[in-house]
């Protein structure tokens, strides 16, 4: 147990100046602040002179559900970047709650972006999922929203239509159901099936049950290209009339032909709520590439009516031709705004595949001497029942500065751990690349407005009330480091590259991690909203 760190410039998370001073450690937590220098040492002592003491981050925006109970390696990457907490069930997606009848084809849905699920792991109650989590010995802090993808597939399957009034009065149990266990709030991913055909009333009742226990709606909208206003503004209309805090995940604007003009229009509907009072907020990670899963792509009007393995036949690649390079309404059709070029193959479940990882779609075809992308981008998703992870390069550099420079925007990673081979980068460098990046080099921000965005802001905005801040009586999670070596390394074509720079990252007082490598023991927790 660390008892004090002393000579560090300690940024304390609200945005405000760093200044000189040392901080007391008792019983995991923060037990005084001092200004000043201190000559004391001791082995219990880290003197940081020269570096930044910083709150641990805190990423609001993970995929790592499955990966905090599975995978014997979770915690490494993340402690190496200062990761202290995160927030899971994202994009409304997950593998909790679930039905043994439609476990598979759900368990199929979510493993590019989650992972794979392990044989017979059924939890019919998200309550099961956090207990669970509670029984582990955690590397690091876990929290998790409840997915209305989850709950809409344990209520229904993946139908291609709205609830029924008793579906929709289930729905509105299971969120209840999660928000009594713990969770921090209510997650959509309106552009996912079988979300995209849920009702107006449908999401409203279930915002409305996640508001009246304090929840947050954390929103993966319905476009980000050409509908991206229109879908901002129908998660801002849920929202109003549930009465429930938004925040819009992964905030963008995708294809070439809406850079810098979609962009500006989505931010004025969010400032305009803002002014009238509502609670609107956003988040973004500081790449211009995205990643998701290969469904992602594939117009609601191919499959309506059909399985996943119809896209490998003739008449649904000939569908598939047809339908992939129109415009789509009330859907996105990421293809037809930003061409095959820009999509890269991520992630794959069959051996015979894994050559395709981190090649684009275009360059495969022309390897293939195909004429159009298309039929083999369906029978790949076909024959790998959808387990098809994809990287998506959709966005453009100065809309993603303006987005991480809104005061309301918080810092996330929007890691996934479906990745295989090729996972996007920012599963490993997300928090050290905008020190390295957006405040060092490219001087978007100070480090201080970065170091809110990536603590306190995030930590507020879900409701970890003693977590975010170097505060008394806070955790005692925190990071020390020098803020000129702090460094991402992982790129696009060597993404599993582990981040450098931090000298020492506590949880509860201890050391969790040092020199960016996780020590043995591990002192992360179960976070549940209270």
């Amino acid at each position: 147990m660390i008892r004090k760190i002393i000579n560090a410039m300690i940024y304390d998370g609200t945005g405000a100046e760093p200044f000189l001073g040392c901080v007391e450690i008792k019983e995991g937590k923060i037990s005084r602040i001092i200004h000043g220098p201190s000559r004391e040492t001791g082995s219990q002592v880290i003197d940081a002179k020269g570096k930044a003491l910083t709150p641990g981050f805190v990423d609001i925006h993970r995929h790592h559900d499955l990966a905090a109970l599975f995978d014997p390696d979770f915690g490494k990457l993340e402690l190496a970047q200062g990761i202290t907490s995160a927030v899971a069930g994202n994009c409304g997606l997950g593998a909790f709650p679930n039905q043994p009848s439609r476990a598979k084809e759900q368990f199929a849905y979510i493993e590019p972006c989650l992972g794979k699920v392990p044989e017979g792991c059924t939890m019919s109650t998200f309550a099961e999922f956090m207990d669970a989590l509670e029984a582990k010995k955690l590397p690091i802090n876990v929290a998790s929203l409840t997915g209305v993808g989850a709950n809409a597939t344990a209520v229904m399957g993946y139908q291609t239509r709205g609830f029924t009034d008793q579906e929709r009065a289930e729905a509105v149990r299971l969120v209840e159901d999660a928000m009594k266990a713990g969770a921090v709030g209510l997650s959509f991913g309106i552009m996912y099936t079988p979300e995209c055909y849920l009702s107006h009333q449908d999401f409203t009742a279930m915002a409305k049950k996640c508001a009246e226990y304090g929840g947050i709606m954390c929103t993966h909208i319905r476009g980000e290209g050409d509908s991206l206003v229109e879908s901002v503004k129908e998660v801002i209309g849920i929202a109003r009339e549930a009465g429930c805090p938004l925040n819009i995940s992964h905030f963008k604007a995708t294809g070439v032909r809406n850079w810098g003009s979609a962009i500006g229009e989505a931010i004025g509907e969010i400032e305009k709520a803002r002014a009238e009072g509502q609670i609107v907020t956003c988040d973004a990670y500081p790449y211009t590439g995205g990643a998701t899963t290969a469904l992602s792509l594939i117009p609601p009007s191919v499959l309506e009516g059909h399985d996943l393995a119809w896209l490998g036949t003739q008449e649904g690649g000939r569908k598939l031709v047809d339908q992939i390079m129109k415009k789509q309404p009330g859907w996105d059709n990421m293809v037809e705004s930003i061409g095959w070029e820009r999509v890269v193959i991520g992630s794959v479940n069959l051996e015979k595949n894994r050559c395709w990882c981190g090649k684009n779609v275009q360059e495969i075809a022309d390897q293939l001497g195909l004429d159009d992308p298309a039929p083999w981008f369906g029978s790949l998703v076909a024959e790998e029942e959808g387990k098809v992870g994809i990287t998506i390069m959709s966005m453009s550099q100065d809309d993603v500065d303006r987005v991480l420079s809104l005061p309301y925007c918080a810092v996330i990673s929007d890691s996934l751990y479906g990745g295989g081979d090729s996972p996007h980068p920012r599963l490993y460098g997300s928090f050290p690349r905008v020190i390295r990046e957006y405040v060092n080099e490219r001087h978007i921000m100070n480090l201080a407005q970065a170091i809110h965005k990536m603590t306190g802001m995030p930590a507020a905005r879900v409701g970890l009330k003693d977590r975010g801040l170097i505060r008394e009586g806070y955790a005692a999670d925190l990071n020390v480091f020098d803020p000129a070596k702090i460094r991402d390394t992982a790129t696009y074509t060597q993404p599993k590259q582990l981040a450098a720079g931090i000298d020492y990252t506590l949880l509860a007082g201890q050391i969790a991690a040092r020199d960016n490598i996780k020590e043995e023991e591990s002192f992360g927790r179960l976070l549940r909203k209270q």
